[in-house]
């Protein structure tokens, strides 16, 4: 019954066959069923979810580990899945660029991935991501090395880049620049201060004593390598130490208030890892190595796009928390909204499969491209 269900994914069946697709769809299932990426405990939904109560649940975990080791390393066969995340996310408008790293230990073994994700409204959706095989942050031919992966996939015209302090760099800089993607970088006190100090107008220091005084932006154009960037200082909008009272960000454009202030959007990055890892699909009991860890990275993002997508529709009707300071905060978070959701979906494979088509369209999304 469920390969006539198959066969309307178009990108998986038809070019990778039954067995790949309906394994992917299984695996995506228990995964959002068991809120786990370890393969010996998903082993157990199995036969619940495929009515099958015979098998042993050792064949059953044979079957996912033989499905890990025949398309870990399948490069089309991932840019296929990543194709069907963006089906799925069809009605979803891509603002910005969320680029930034998350690691864990388990074991003897070191996980360190850096994800760029995109900004969907107000959720973090990983797009592309590199292992880095160690733990600490990524050095600046790594960055470009996986950019130059991600613009051959991705149409990111108009996008803006949000990064921490650890993603800067005179090279990475003008590689954004070239790419013509714009970006608001966090600098550290007192990066590039001998250039600023070098230019006519306010020096680094009078900048930053202006704008921690003031409660004002400050901004200043400089030029590194032959290309030209904005210096911005804005007041940090936390209560935090005193080396902290002031921002500081370079910019490709010439920033306004509003520029600056996307920053903020930055964190919810730490809102996607935190669902990734803790509260959702607990990315750190993962007991894969040789390369099959990025392969589960990536049916983990099919997992959480899906509870993303399936929170849509109810989203504006998740309770508001109102505080004293009058600032309201969704009494839930979109992502648990959506594992809540999509688990009625859960029950049986062949109802998984029919929730799957009912989101389903074949149209590319526009920010996908070469597919």
């Amino acid at each position: 019954m469920s390969t006539q269900h198959l066969r309307k994914f178009t990108t998986i069946y038809h070019k990778y066959g039954l067995d790949s697709s309906k394994n992917l769809f299984l695996l995506t299932q228990i995964i959002l069923l068991g809120r786990t990426v370890n393969l010996w405990k998903l082993k157990d939904y199995i036969g619940m979810v495929l009515g099958n109560h015979e098998t042993k649940p050792a064949s059953h975990y044979r079957r996912l580990t033989r499905f890990m080791d025949s398309w870990s390393e399948n490069k089309a066969y991932h840019k296929a899945v990543r194709r069907l995340i963006f089906h799925f996310l069809r009605r979803m408008r891509f603002t910005h660029l969320l680029l930034d790293g998350t690691s864990w230990k388990r074991g003897g073994e070191k996980y360190q991935f850096m994800v760029l994700s995109v900004l969907a409204g107000p959720v973090a959706i990983p797009i592309y991501w590199r292992q880095l095989g160690k733990l600490g942050s990524s050095s600046q031919q790594e960055r470009k090395s996986m950019m130059d992966e991600v613009v051959g996939l991705f149409d990111l015209g108009g996008m803006t880049l949000l990064a921490d302090r650890e993603y800067i760099g005179k090279e990475w800089f003008k590689y954004l620049y070239d790419k013509d993607i714009g970006f608001v970088i966090r600098l550290r006190f007192p990066d590039y201060y001998e250039v600023v100090d070098g230019l006519p107008g306010k020096s680094y220091q009078a900048m930053y004593d202006a704008c921690a005084s003031g409660r004002k932006l400050c901004r200043k154009r400089i030029e590194l390598d032959g290309r030209h960037y904005f210096i911005s200082m804005i007041p940090n909008p936390k209560k935090t130490n005193r080396e902290d009272r002031v921002i500081i960000f370079l910019t490709k454009g010439r920033p306004v208030r509003k520029t600056v202030d996307q920053y903020v959007k930055r964190w919810r990055i730490e809102c996607l890892f935190r669902h990734l890892k803790t509260n959702g699909f607990n990315l750190e009991e993962m007991n894969l190595k040789d390369g099959k860890e990025d392969f589960m990275f990536l049916i983990v993002c099919l997992a959480y796009a899906l509870t993303i997508r399936c929170a849509a529709k109810t989203e504006k009707s998740i309770r508001q928390i109102k505080f004293a300071d009058g600032d309201a905060r969704p009494a839930v978070s979109i992502f648990r909204e959506g594992l809540s959701n999509i688990t009625i979906h859960l029950g049986r494979f062949i109802d998984f499969l029919r929730f799957l088509i009912s989101i389903y369209n074949p149209r590319n999304h526009l920010i996908y491209k070469n597919v």
